[in-house]
């Protein structure tokens, strides 16, 4: 066990017990060896704008669908809260990938940028030039039925604060990519300890994480906030137990495990765009990311009930025809078979399968996603 030169506010420096989580991390280093796209900025930036945008507001709650977001971008109407959500991080993230330093300064600025007419007028008011001057509760899983939890108290924050970038700036870790996402993740928890904003916390915190990982050109990590989405509550255990036990290894195994998945599902997604003719549009990539997510037999019915988990809730039918469709027609999904029950106005429930011919990839690479394992 080692101690971090980062703090609780009762004094407490943050434990790491790097044997916790060293399997995962040498198998990430073996899984990105020779993985060439993923190491790139252009990866980087596609999952960025596309997936990482999404993922970013729904783990506060909100189901943008991808083909919405991509939409609204295009478009830049700043008619709804949605919209306005939607473009700040659009505006965030093109702000990151041009900003070089990141300070206090420039973080002022993400933050402006992230939070721009999405605040209360009362918590504006009770703002200091940098951070907070007051008291913030913090829903767990955006619930009020839970008793909420609290930043540090606004006295500490500009200390805190420092001790963050210091340790994002003048501390080397090592210098590989796996090690700077380990990194990137301690700086993730960290800024959601200490809260220092009223709102838009946990949509920074993960921002400032992408930030250092693009700083560092730790490209193939930019993927992580896709996958706390898909891990309901655990996120939120994750940090609340490091603040139980002054531990900070219990929320960096969650998060290699889960990055580690995505990257999983992302390998196996891009052998199936290589093994077929025509492009994948957004949605088919929609689709295929949840059809991969799913546990046990891959129905239409139960790819209806994951769809409408992660969106605003569309008809079965719809459904079928604009994501599973699709991809039936491009040769990528076929039918086992179908059941006694119906998926829609009375059309029985079809079991899907991929075809073998795009899943002809290395199973040794997969070692998360049990059904796609050799």
């Amino acid at each position: 066990m080692a101690l971090l030169p980062l703090r609780f506010q009762d004094g407490t420096h943050i434990r790491i017990r790097n044997e916790r989580f060293l399997q995962t991390r040498e198998e990430l280093e073996e899984f990105l060896d020779g993985e060439r796209h993923l190491h790139t900025k252009a990866f980087a930036k596609d999952v960025m704008f596309s997936h990482e945008l999404k993922a970013n507001n729904q783990i506060e709650g909100y189901n943008d669908d991808v083909k919405l977001v991509r939409e609204i971008i295009q478009k830049r109407y700043q008619d709804s809260e949605q919209a306005k959500r939607i473009l700040n991080l659009y505006h965030g993230y093109n702000y990151i990938l041009r900003e070089k330093d990141i300070n206090p300064e420039t973080l002022k600025k993400l933050y402006s940028i992230l939070s721009k007419d999405l605040l209360d007028p009362r918590d504006k008011a009770r703002m200091g030039e940098y951070y907070r001057n007051d008291k913030v509760f913090i829903l767990i899983g955006g619930s009020l039925s839970t008793e909420p939890d609290e930043g540090i108290e606004s006295a500490y924050i500009e200390e805190f604060m420092n001790a963050y970038f210091e340790f994002l700036n003048n501390l080397d870790y090592k210098g590989n990519i796996t090690d700077e996402y380990i990194k990137s993740q301690i700086l993730h928890f960290y800024f959601v300890y200490i809260h220092p904003y009223f709102d838009v916390n946990g949509r920074t915190s993960r921002t400032m994480a992408m930030w250092y990982l693009l700083q560092k050109k730790a490209y193939p990590y930019i993927i992580f906030n896709r996958g706390i989405t898909f891990k309901g509550q655990l996120y939120d255990k994750a940090i609340i137990d490091v603040k139980k036990y002054y531990d900070i290894s219990y929320f960096l195994d969650f998060m290699l495990k889960t990055v580690q998945t995505e990257l999983e599902k992302e390998y196996i997604m891009q052998h199936i765009q290589n093994s077929i003719p025509t492009k994948l549009a957004s949605q088919d990539w929609q689709t295929l990311l949840y059809l991969l997510s799913m546990n046990g037999i891959l129905t239409v019915s139960d790819f209806v009930s994951t769809y409408n988990r992660f969106h605003d809730k569309k008809r079965a039918r719809l459904i079928y025809e604009t994501m599973i469709d699709p991809l039936k027609q491009k040769g990528i999904l076929e039918v086992a078979r179908t059941t006694s029950s119906h998926m829609f106005d009375g059309y029985p429930n079809e079991v899907l399968e991929f075809n073998p011919n795009v899943m002809d990839y290395d199973k040794s690479k997969i070692r998360r996603l049990v059904k796609y394992k050799d």
